[in-house]
């Protein structure tokens, strides 16, 4: 799978993992020059490694020209999972990749993972799922068997937090049980952060919850919407973020009831408090949604919709910040299976960056201006 992360200074980059002729893989990035990407670069090789349609490394870059990436690999002995996170970070105008953080590593039948990294000034922190301690907690997220991928496990949600120089501050538990597999998402806001992931709560419900940085605090999970999706097992479909000021704007996929939808939920005040969903797919998503901000007035949300010839449309639409939505248009066809892998999206300047699979991994870019005549009414 391929990720796509700007800095605050506009410049795109797209990571991925290709496999090595000799065996391995190797962890590569690229710098959108406007027109094309650059020759590709390696942050890391190495063999073992845990290479996933649904948890795949993520690339984070501060305001001082450092760089952050992450990459999964497996622990010796260990059977179909047991897999841990490696955390790098290479300073402005050096060209060595030095690893900074690591979780679960030596595991044999859990794992950690699912991170995503959020950039606050010459600052960086990440959430990530990691296993959960052997007693199960207590209260409103009592634990009950989770069947993910195939193995029990139960998930906790973690913030690890770096400093400017690349340093770990902090790394601490935010939520005791948590949907299994399932990505996260984390944006910055002026009132502090707001990470969003799928929950676990009694009776097997798996909505979308919420948690919000204040003072130095993580606040208690509060779900984004009670879609009340009960699964035996986890839907491996995570929440998308993307912030602009006090505005918030986050996707995600539910088919609580039988009834498919992707939804998206809007925040004026960071995440305190969120507005009733409206509803962004056409009406048969495969899901999978990926947020970018369009302009100081809009989002741009992307997911998979089902199509006529057993693949899948890769979709995009605009959603204003007080809560319109403009028509959708159809960017390109895709495998309508885990082959795809997650859509990415990014608005960097007057472009629309995409990235997904087709066998290896696809990208296009979109003039803004042909994506505004692209849009017609339904």
């Amino acid at each position: 799978m391929a990720f796509l992360a700007r800095d605050s200074k506009g410049t795109a980059y797209l990571s991925w993992t290709d496999p090595l002729p000799q065996g391995g893989h190797a962890l590569r990035y690229a710098q959108w020059m406007g027109t094309e990407w650059s020759a590709a670069r390696e942050i890391a090789r190495g063999e073992h490694w845990f290479v996933n349609w649904a948890d795949f490394p993520a690339f984070a870059a501060t305001d001082d020209g450092a760089l952050l990436a992450h990459w999964l690999t497996k622990s010796e002995g260990s059977g179909t999972y047991g897999y841990g996170i490696h955390v790098a970070r290479k300073a402005s105008g050096s060209d060595r990749w030095a690893e900074i953080f690591g979780a679960n590593l030596t595991d044999k039948v859990d794992y950690a993972g699912f991170m995503s990294f959020v950039v606050t000034g010459n600052t960086a922190g990440a959430v990530y799922l990691s296993p959960a301690a052997a007693a199960p907690p207590s209260g409103p997220h009592d634990h009950e068997s989770h069947q993910g991928s195939g193995e029990s496990h139960r998930k906790t949600l973690r913030y690890v937090a770096f400093t400017a120089q690349g340093t770990v501050a902090s790394d601490r538990e935010i939520d005791a049980d948590t949907c299994t597999c399932c990505q996260t998402t984390v944006i910055s806001t002026p009132k502090g952060l707001v990470a969003a992931y799928r929950d676990h709560e009694p009776g097997e419900i798996r909505d979308i919850s919420v948690v919000r940085l204040v003072r130095g605090s993580w606040t208690q999970p509060v779900p984004l919407h009670r879609d009340g999706w009960k699964i035996n097992g986890c839907p491996v479909e995570g929440p998308s973020a993307a912030s602009s000021g006090e505005n918030v704007g986050i996707a995600w996929y539910t088919k609580a009831s039988g009834n498919a939808r992707v939804q998206m939920t809007l925040s004026s005040n960071s995440g305190e408090r969120f507005a009733d969903p409206l509803r962004i797919d056409d009406g048969e998503p495969y899901g999978h949604p990926s947020v970018s901000l369009f302009d100081s007035r809009h989002y741009l949300v992307a997911w998979y919709e089902k199509a006529t010839d057993g693949r899948a449309d890769l979709r995009m639409r605009r959603v204003s910040m007080d809560g319109v939505k403009l028509p959708s248009v159809t960017i390109t066809t895709v495998p309508a299976a885990r082959a795809a892998g997650l859509p990415k999206v990014l608005v960097n300047g007057n472009q629309i960056l995409l990235a997904w699979r087709d066998e290896r991994v696809r990208t296009a870019v979109v003039a803004k201006s042909q994506f505004l005549s692209m849009e017609k009414p339904n």
